[in-house]
């Protein structure tokens, strides 16, 4: 058998391994020259001009850090990514993508976005908003800017993220996912909040905040909600304690700001509290207040309630120039109607208590039992004006059934005719006292009494009266007080139309016969004490009229001298200076 011999091979085969070790050599210095050349900045611009170039969106980044050991994982260093012409969804000093499988079907479609420093930016823009999707995003020390038509967010040092997570145009993500975020501080429609932590899941098309903590105006903020499909949002409970609030608005202002915030979002509040807390604002202040709401819900721009509730109290309350100490107010809701289960409160030195409710429908106030005690009550300087205002919208109707006054003082300090009643005490029933909104004596039963009383110098003792008004007419009888040496009884009718028609007599015995002096009226030429009888007709007229009344004054002194003269008019300083004024068509108060 021949043998065959393969040294003349041998050359052969050294070149070729010569050659597959060569171009193995320039493979591997290729790929290395190409990793190291992917890194620099030429690279990175000129990948981020072939992107944005050939594709909607707009890429830059300074250079491409990339390690074998990890091919699919990218990390751009200051890098920015948005649609082009707007502003950039994220500038990130680094964001690292990692490629899956996903990549290669969805361009945007990553296993893993990670954004550290820089900002987001998130926008409700149906139109040209990229899809993009991950199964994790990571953010680290991130800010964030989200705008939608319901709110307006920012963020600073947000740390967190989502599992998965996908951009959708409404902001909310549809499909189910689990999220934890975290920030130094964050704003909510201009609200600020420091070191706020959120915990939810995305399930169902629905938003469910499982976890919210966050400090706020120096107290504590927890709570728990979610929010349906359809865009209505349920708040589980809430909890702010502790907060200390300084505002320069006036209530109203504040409380119309408050509402603006949920001003066309469908709303129910199963429990909401406030505990401690201490706002104070331009002419009010609430000190160590608590409020409890349950079961509320708003809808079509107003507060509802099938069974609501609601419980407030606080420690000291200054609404303008009034001061309520340990104000209590229980309420429940029902439909239209507010029921005031109690109130109480130290107001002026004494103690206010009532109960009773509202209805939304007709704006109509009703109280069953109102009782004052005890208070020491100076008048406001303008308390008969004020009477005259309309009374405010939510205000048209106004009824007691039940009026007790007990042991106050009611002073009123105009030095035209001052007046104090000691010991006050009154009771009423039935008692309709706003009408359209315009305040009076519409209907009722009132009986008034004091201890003593001072009218403009002069000294009354156990003064009483009976009032006992219908549509027609309010009647003062079984009126009496006891001067320093007789006794003054009267009676009186006032009519309820609009020129307010007047029937008063007034007889005294034993009385000083100048008693009517500090009253407004002339001196008579007659010393001592005597007997007195007093008529006034005509009308009081409205609240810039002054009113147009005759007289009859008869006085007898314990001496046997008589002032039998009838006066035409009213006192000199009451006698009409003009023509009386037309009448106005509504119906004029009392006062």
């Amino acid at each position: 058998m021949p043998i065959i011999s393969y040294r003349g091979l041998n050359p052969a085969m050294a070149l070729i391994r010569k050659a597959f070790y060569t171009l193995l050599i320039v493979i591997v210095l290729g790929v290395a020259a190409l990793y190291f050349i992917a890194q620099t900045g030429y690279a990175a611009g000129w990948i981020s001009q072939w992107i944005s170039n050939n594709s909607p969106y707009r890429l830059a980044f300074s250079n491409l850090d990339y390690s074998l050991s990890s091919p699919f994982r990218l990390t751009l260093n200051q890098a920015e990514f948005g649609v082009k012409e707007r502003e950039p969804l994220v500038k990130a000093q680094k964001l690292t993508v990692d490629l899956g499988d996903g990549f290669w079907q969805t361009p945007l479609s990553f296993a893993s976005l990670e954004v550290d420093g820089g900002a987001l930016t998130l926008s409700a823009d149906k139109t040209g908003a990229p899809d993009v999707r991950s199964q994790r995003l990571q953010l680290r020390n991130v800010s964030v800017d989200v705008k939608t038509s319901e709110i307006a967010l920012k963020g600073e040092g947000v740390n967190g993220g989502f599992l998965p997570w996908r951009l959708t145009s409404d902001l909310i993500p549809t499909d189910n996912a689990h999220f934890e975020f975290s920030a130094s501080k964050l704003w909510l429609n201009e609200l600020e909040t420091a070191n706020v932590l959120i915990q939810g899941d995305v399930r169902d098309n629905q938003l469910l905040l499982t976890n919210v903590g966050a400090d706020l105006a120096g107290g504590l903020l927890t709570g728990s909600a979610k929010r349906a499909p359809d865009g209505r949002w349920t708040i589980d409970y809430f909890r702010l304690s502790d907060v200390k609030y300084q505002s320069h608005q006036a209530l109203p202002a504040l409380l119309t700001q408050i509402d603006n915030y949920v001003d066309g979002v469908s709303l129910t509040l199963n429990r909401a509290d406030l505990i401690n807390t201490n706002i104070q604002g331009d002419g009010w202040a609430l000190s160590d207040f608590s409020l409890s709401l349950k079961d509320l819900r708003r809808e079509g721009g107003l507060w509802q309630a099938d069974a609501g509730s609601a419980l407030f109290n606080a420690y000291d309350v200054v609404l303008g120039d009034q001061h309520l100490v340990n104000p209590v107010l229980n309420l429940e809701l029902e439909g239209d109607t507010l029921k005031i289960k109690q109130f109480s409160s130290r107001w002026q030195d004494g103690l206010v208590r009532a109960t009773g409710a509202w209805s939304r429908k007709d704006h109509t106030l009703r109280l069953d039992d109102v009782a004052l005690t005890s208070l020491l009550y100076t008048l406001p300087q303008s308390w008969k004006s004020a009477l005259l205002e309309p009374m405010p919208d939510w205000l048209r109707e106004l009824y007691v059934n039940k009026l007790a006054v007990n042991r106050s003082i009611i002073i009123d300090i105009n030095p035209d005719f001052p007046f104090q009643f000691t010991s006050l005490d009154s009771s009423g029933s039935d008692l309709h006292l706003v009408k359209d909104r315009q305040f009076g004596l519409w209907k009722g039963n009132l009986t008034v009494n004091a201890s003593a009383a001072t009218l403009n110098k002069t000294d009354l003792r156990h003064p009483s009266t009976v009032v006992n008004a219908d549509a027609n007419a309010i009647t003062f009888s079984d009126t009496s007080a006891f001067t320093a040496t007789g006794l003054l009884e009267g009676q009186a009718t006032i009519g309820q139309s609009s020129d307010r028609p007047l029937d008063l007599s007034l007889s005294g015995r034993g009385v000083s016969v100048n008693i009517l002096q500090n009253w407004g009226w002339e001196p008579v030429p007659l010393k001592g004490n005597g007997s007195l009888k007093l008529t006034l007709k005509g009308s009081l007229k409205g609240a810039e009229a002054k009113p147009d009344l005759k007289s009859s004054l008869s006085i007898q002194g314990d001496d046997g001298q008589r002032y039998p003269d009838e006066q035409k008019a009213v006192p000199a300083q009451e006698t009409p200076t003009q023509q009386p004024q037309e009448e106005s068509p509504a119906p004029q108060p009392l006062f």
